[in-house]
């Protein structure tokens, strides 16, 4: 088994690729000396993480408890001076966020977007019978390697659902730093009532997640955060974008910011041929609806959703998720250490960046 040393002199750190936790650290091409691998490495910036150093050091803790595929594990971790170094496996496909913004823009296409979400249903299962809620499933937390095999991330922002003493059925703490994930979040952790949240509350974060990336736009991203409140109360929900909603929704005059929760910015969208031709299957349709039921009751668990027809399919699929990607090429694949990363990157870096931890976010 390789060993990854907690060293620096055991990494060449090479170009960075993107930041984290609001630029309080950057995510760099590095090469493993020892092996010559290629790996992803996280820098923190210990001074600048004052506030977000308890959830670092959480999300390490909680990573090191959790073998799955699914999951993202670590190679390690280890301070240099004023930093915190974290070695992880270089995920050629990066994000799925990051495949919607640079060559998908008018989302994934169905196959593909089934098969991620398969591959995230396995991973939240494993995470569920742990009894850890994630709390951040989005577009920017999935992350593909080169052989389409998928891995949530984001772990930071989770947490269990038993102390040392007993287990509770919910959860009432709100998350720390919750304003980056206020789009995915479910109604029922918004509301901070009495009655607390529980696993299902990652079921709703995936029936948006499954909006995000087919229909290539941030469910609520241009509505404020009052509005999208009130909207996800009331059961005003997104959907998947189709011949058989867009046609009638451009002939009723309707704009994207009322009740559709995906904001005015996709209302340009309704106008792209791709999107006014394609047809998601009634399977889609109706996986996206029962996991944004708006009582967490009435949503299938993630266990449930496995056997959802959506899912289903993906038995009888004759290619893999690279395949369905095409002509997409994984990062890694694109050039060799010790090269200018290419300028294509260069520039999507910047041109996919809706906030600090959109474009890439492990």
């Amino acid at each position: 088994m390789v060993s990854f040393e907690s060293s620096s002199d055991s990494y060449e750190v090479w170009s960075p690729l993107g930041s984290v936790c609001g630029g309080r650290g950057t995510v760099w091409l590095a090469r493993h000396k020892p092996t010559n691998a290629q790996v992803a490495l996280k820098i923190y910036e210990l001074d600048k993480c004052e506030d977000e150093f308890e959830l670092i050091q959480h999300e390490i803790r909680t990573v090191r408890q959790l073998r799955h595929r699914n999951v993202i594990h670590y190679l390690a971790s280890f301070t240099v001076t004023q930093q915190l170094w974290v070695v992880m496996p270089l995920l050629g496909y990066t994000s799925a966020s990051r495949l919607v913004a640079t060559h998908f823009t008018d989302g994934l296409p169905e196959p593909a977007l089934a098969l991620v979400m398969k591959e995230v249903l396995l991973g939240l299962s494993y995470l569920h019978c742990k009894r850890i809620i994630h709390r951040a499933v989005r577009g920017s937390h999935i992350l593909i390697d080169n052989n389409g095999r998928v891995v949530l991330s984001g772990l930071r922002h989770s947490t269990p659902i038993s102390d040392t003493t007993r287990y509770k059925k919910t959860v009432h703490c709100y998350p720390l730093q919750a304003r980056f994930n206020l789009n995915w979040t479910s109604p029922e952790l918004l509301a901070q009532d009495l009655h607390g949240y529980s696993e299902n509350s990652d079921v709703y974060s995936v029936g948006i997640t499954v909006c995000e990336l087919g229909n290539g736009e941030v469910p609520y991203r241009d509505i404020p955060s009052t509005l999208m409140l009130l909207e996800k109360l009331e059961d005003r929900v997104p959907y998947l974008f189709d011949a058989s909603n867009c046609a009638q929704l451009a002939e009723n005059g309707q704009g994207m910011t009322t009740d559709s929760g995906v904001g005015g910015s996709v209302g340009g969208n309704l106008t792209s041929l791709a999107i006014t031709q394609r047809l998601f299957t009634q399977a889609a349709h109706d996986f996206v609806s029962r996991s944004l039921a708006r009582y967490p009751e009435e949503r299938p668990s993630a266990d449930d959703l496995l056997n959802h027809p959506f899912i289903r399919q993906t038995r009888k699929f004759n290619h893999t998720l690279p395949q369905y990607l095409h002509p997409v090429v994984p990062l890694n694949q694109q050039t060799e250490i010790g090269e200018a990363i290419p300028d294509l990157l260069e520039r999507t870096l910047e041109e996919t960046t809706l906030n600090d931890e959109v474009a890439w976010d492990f």
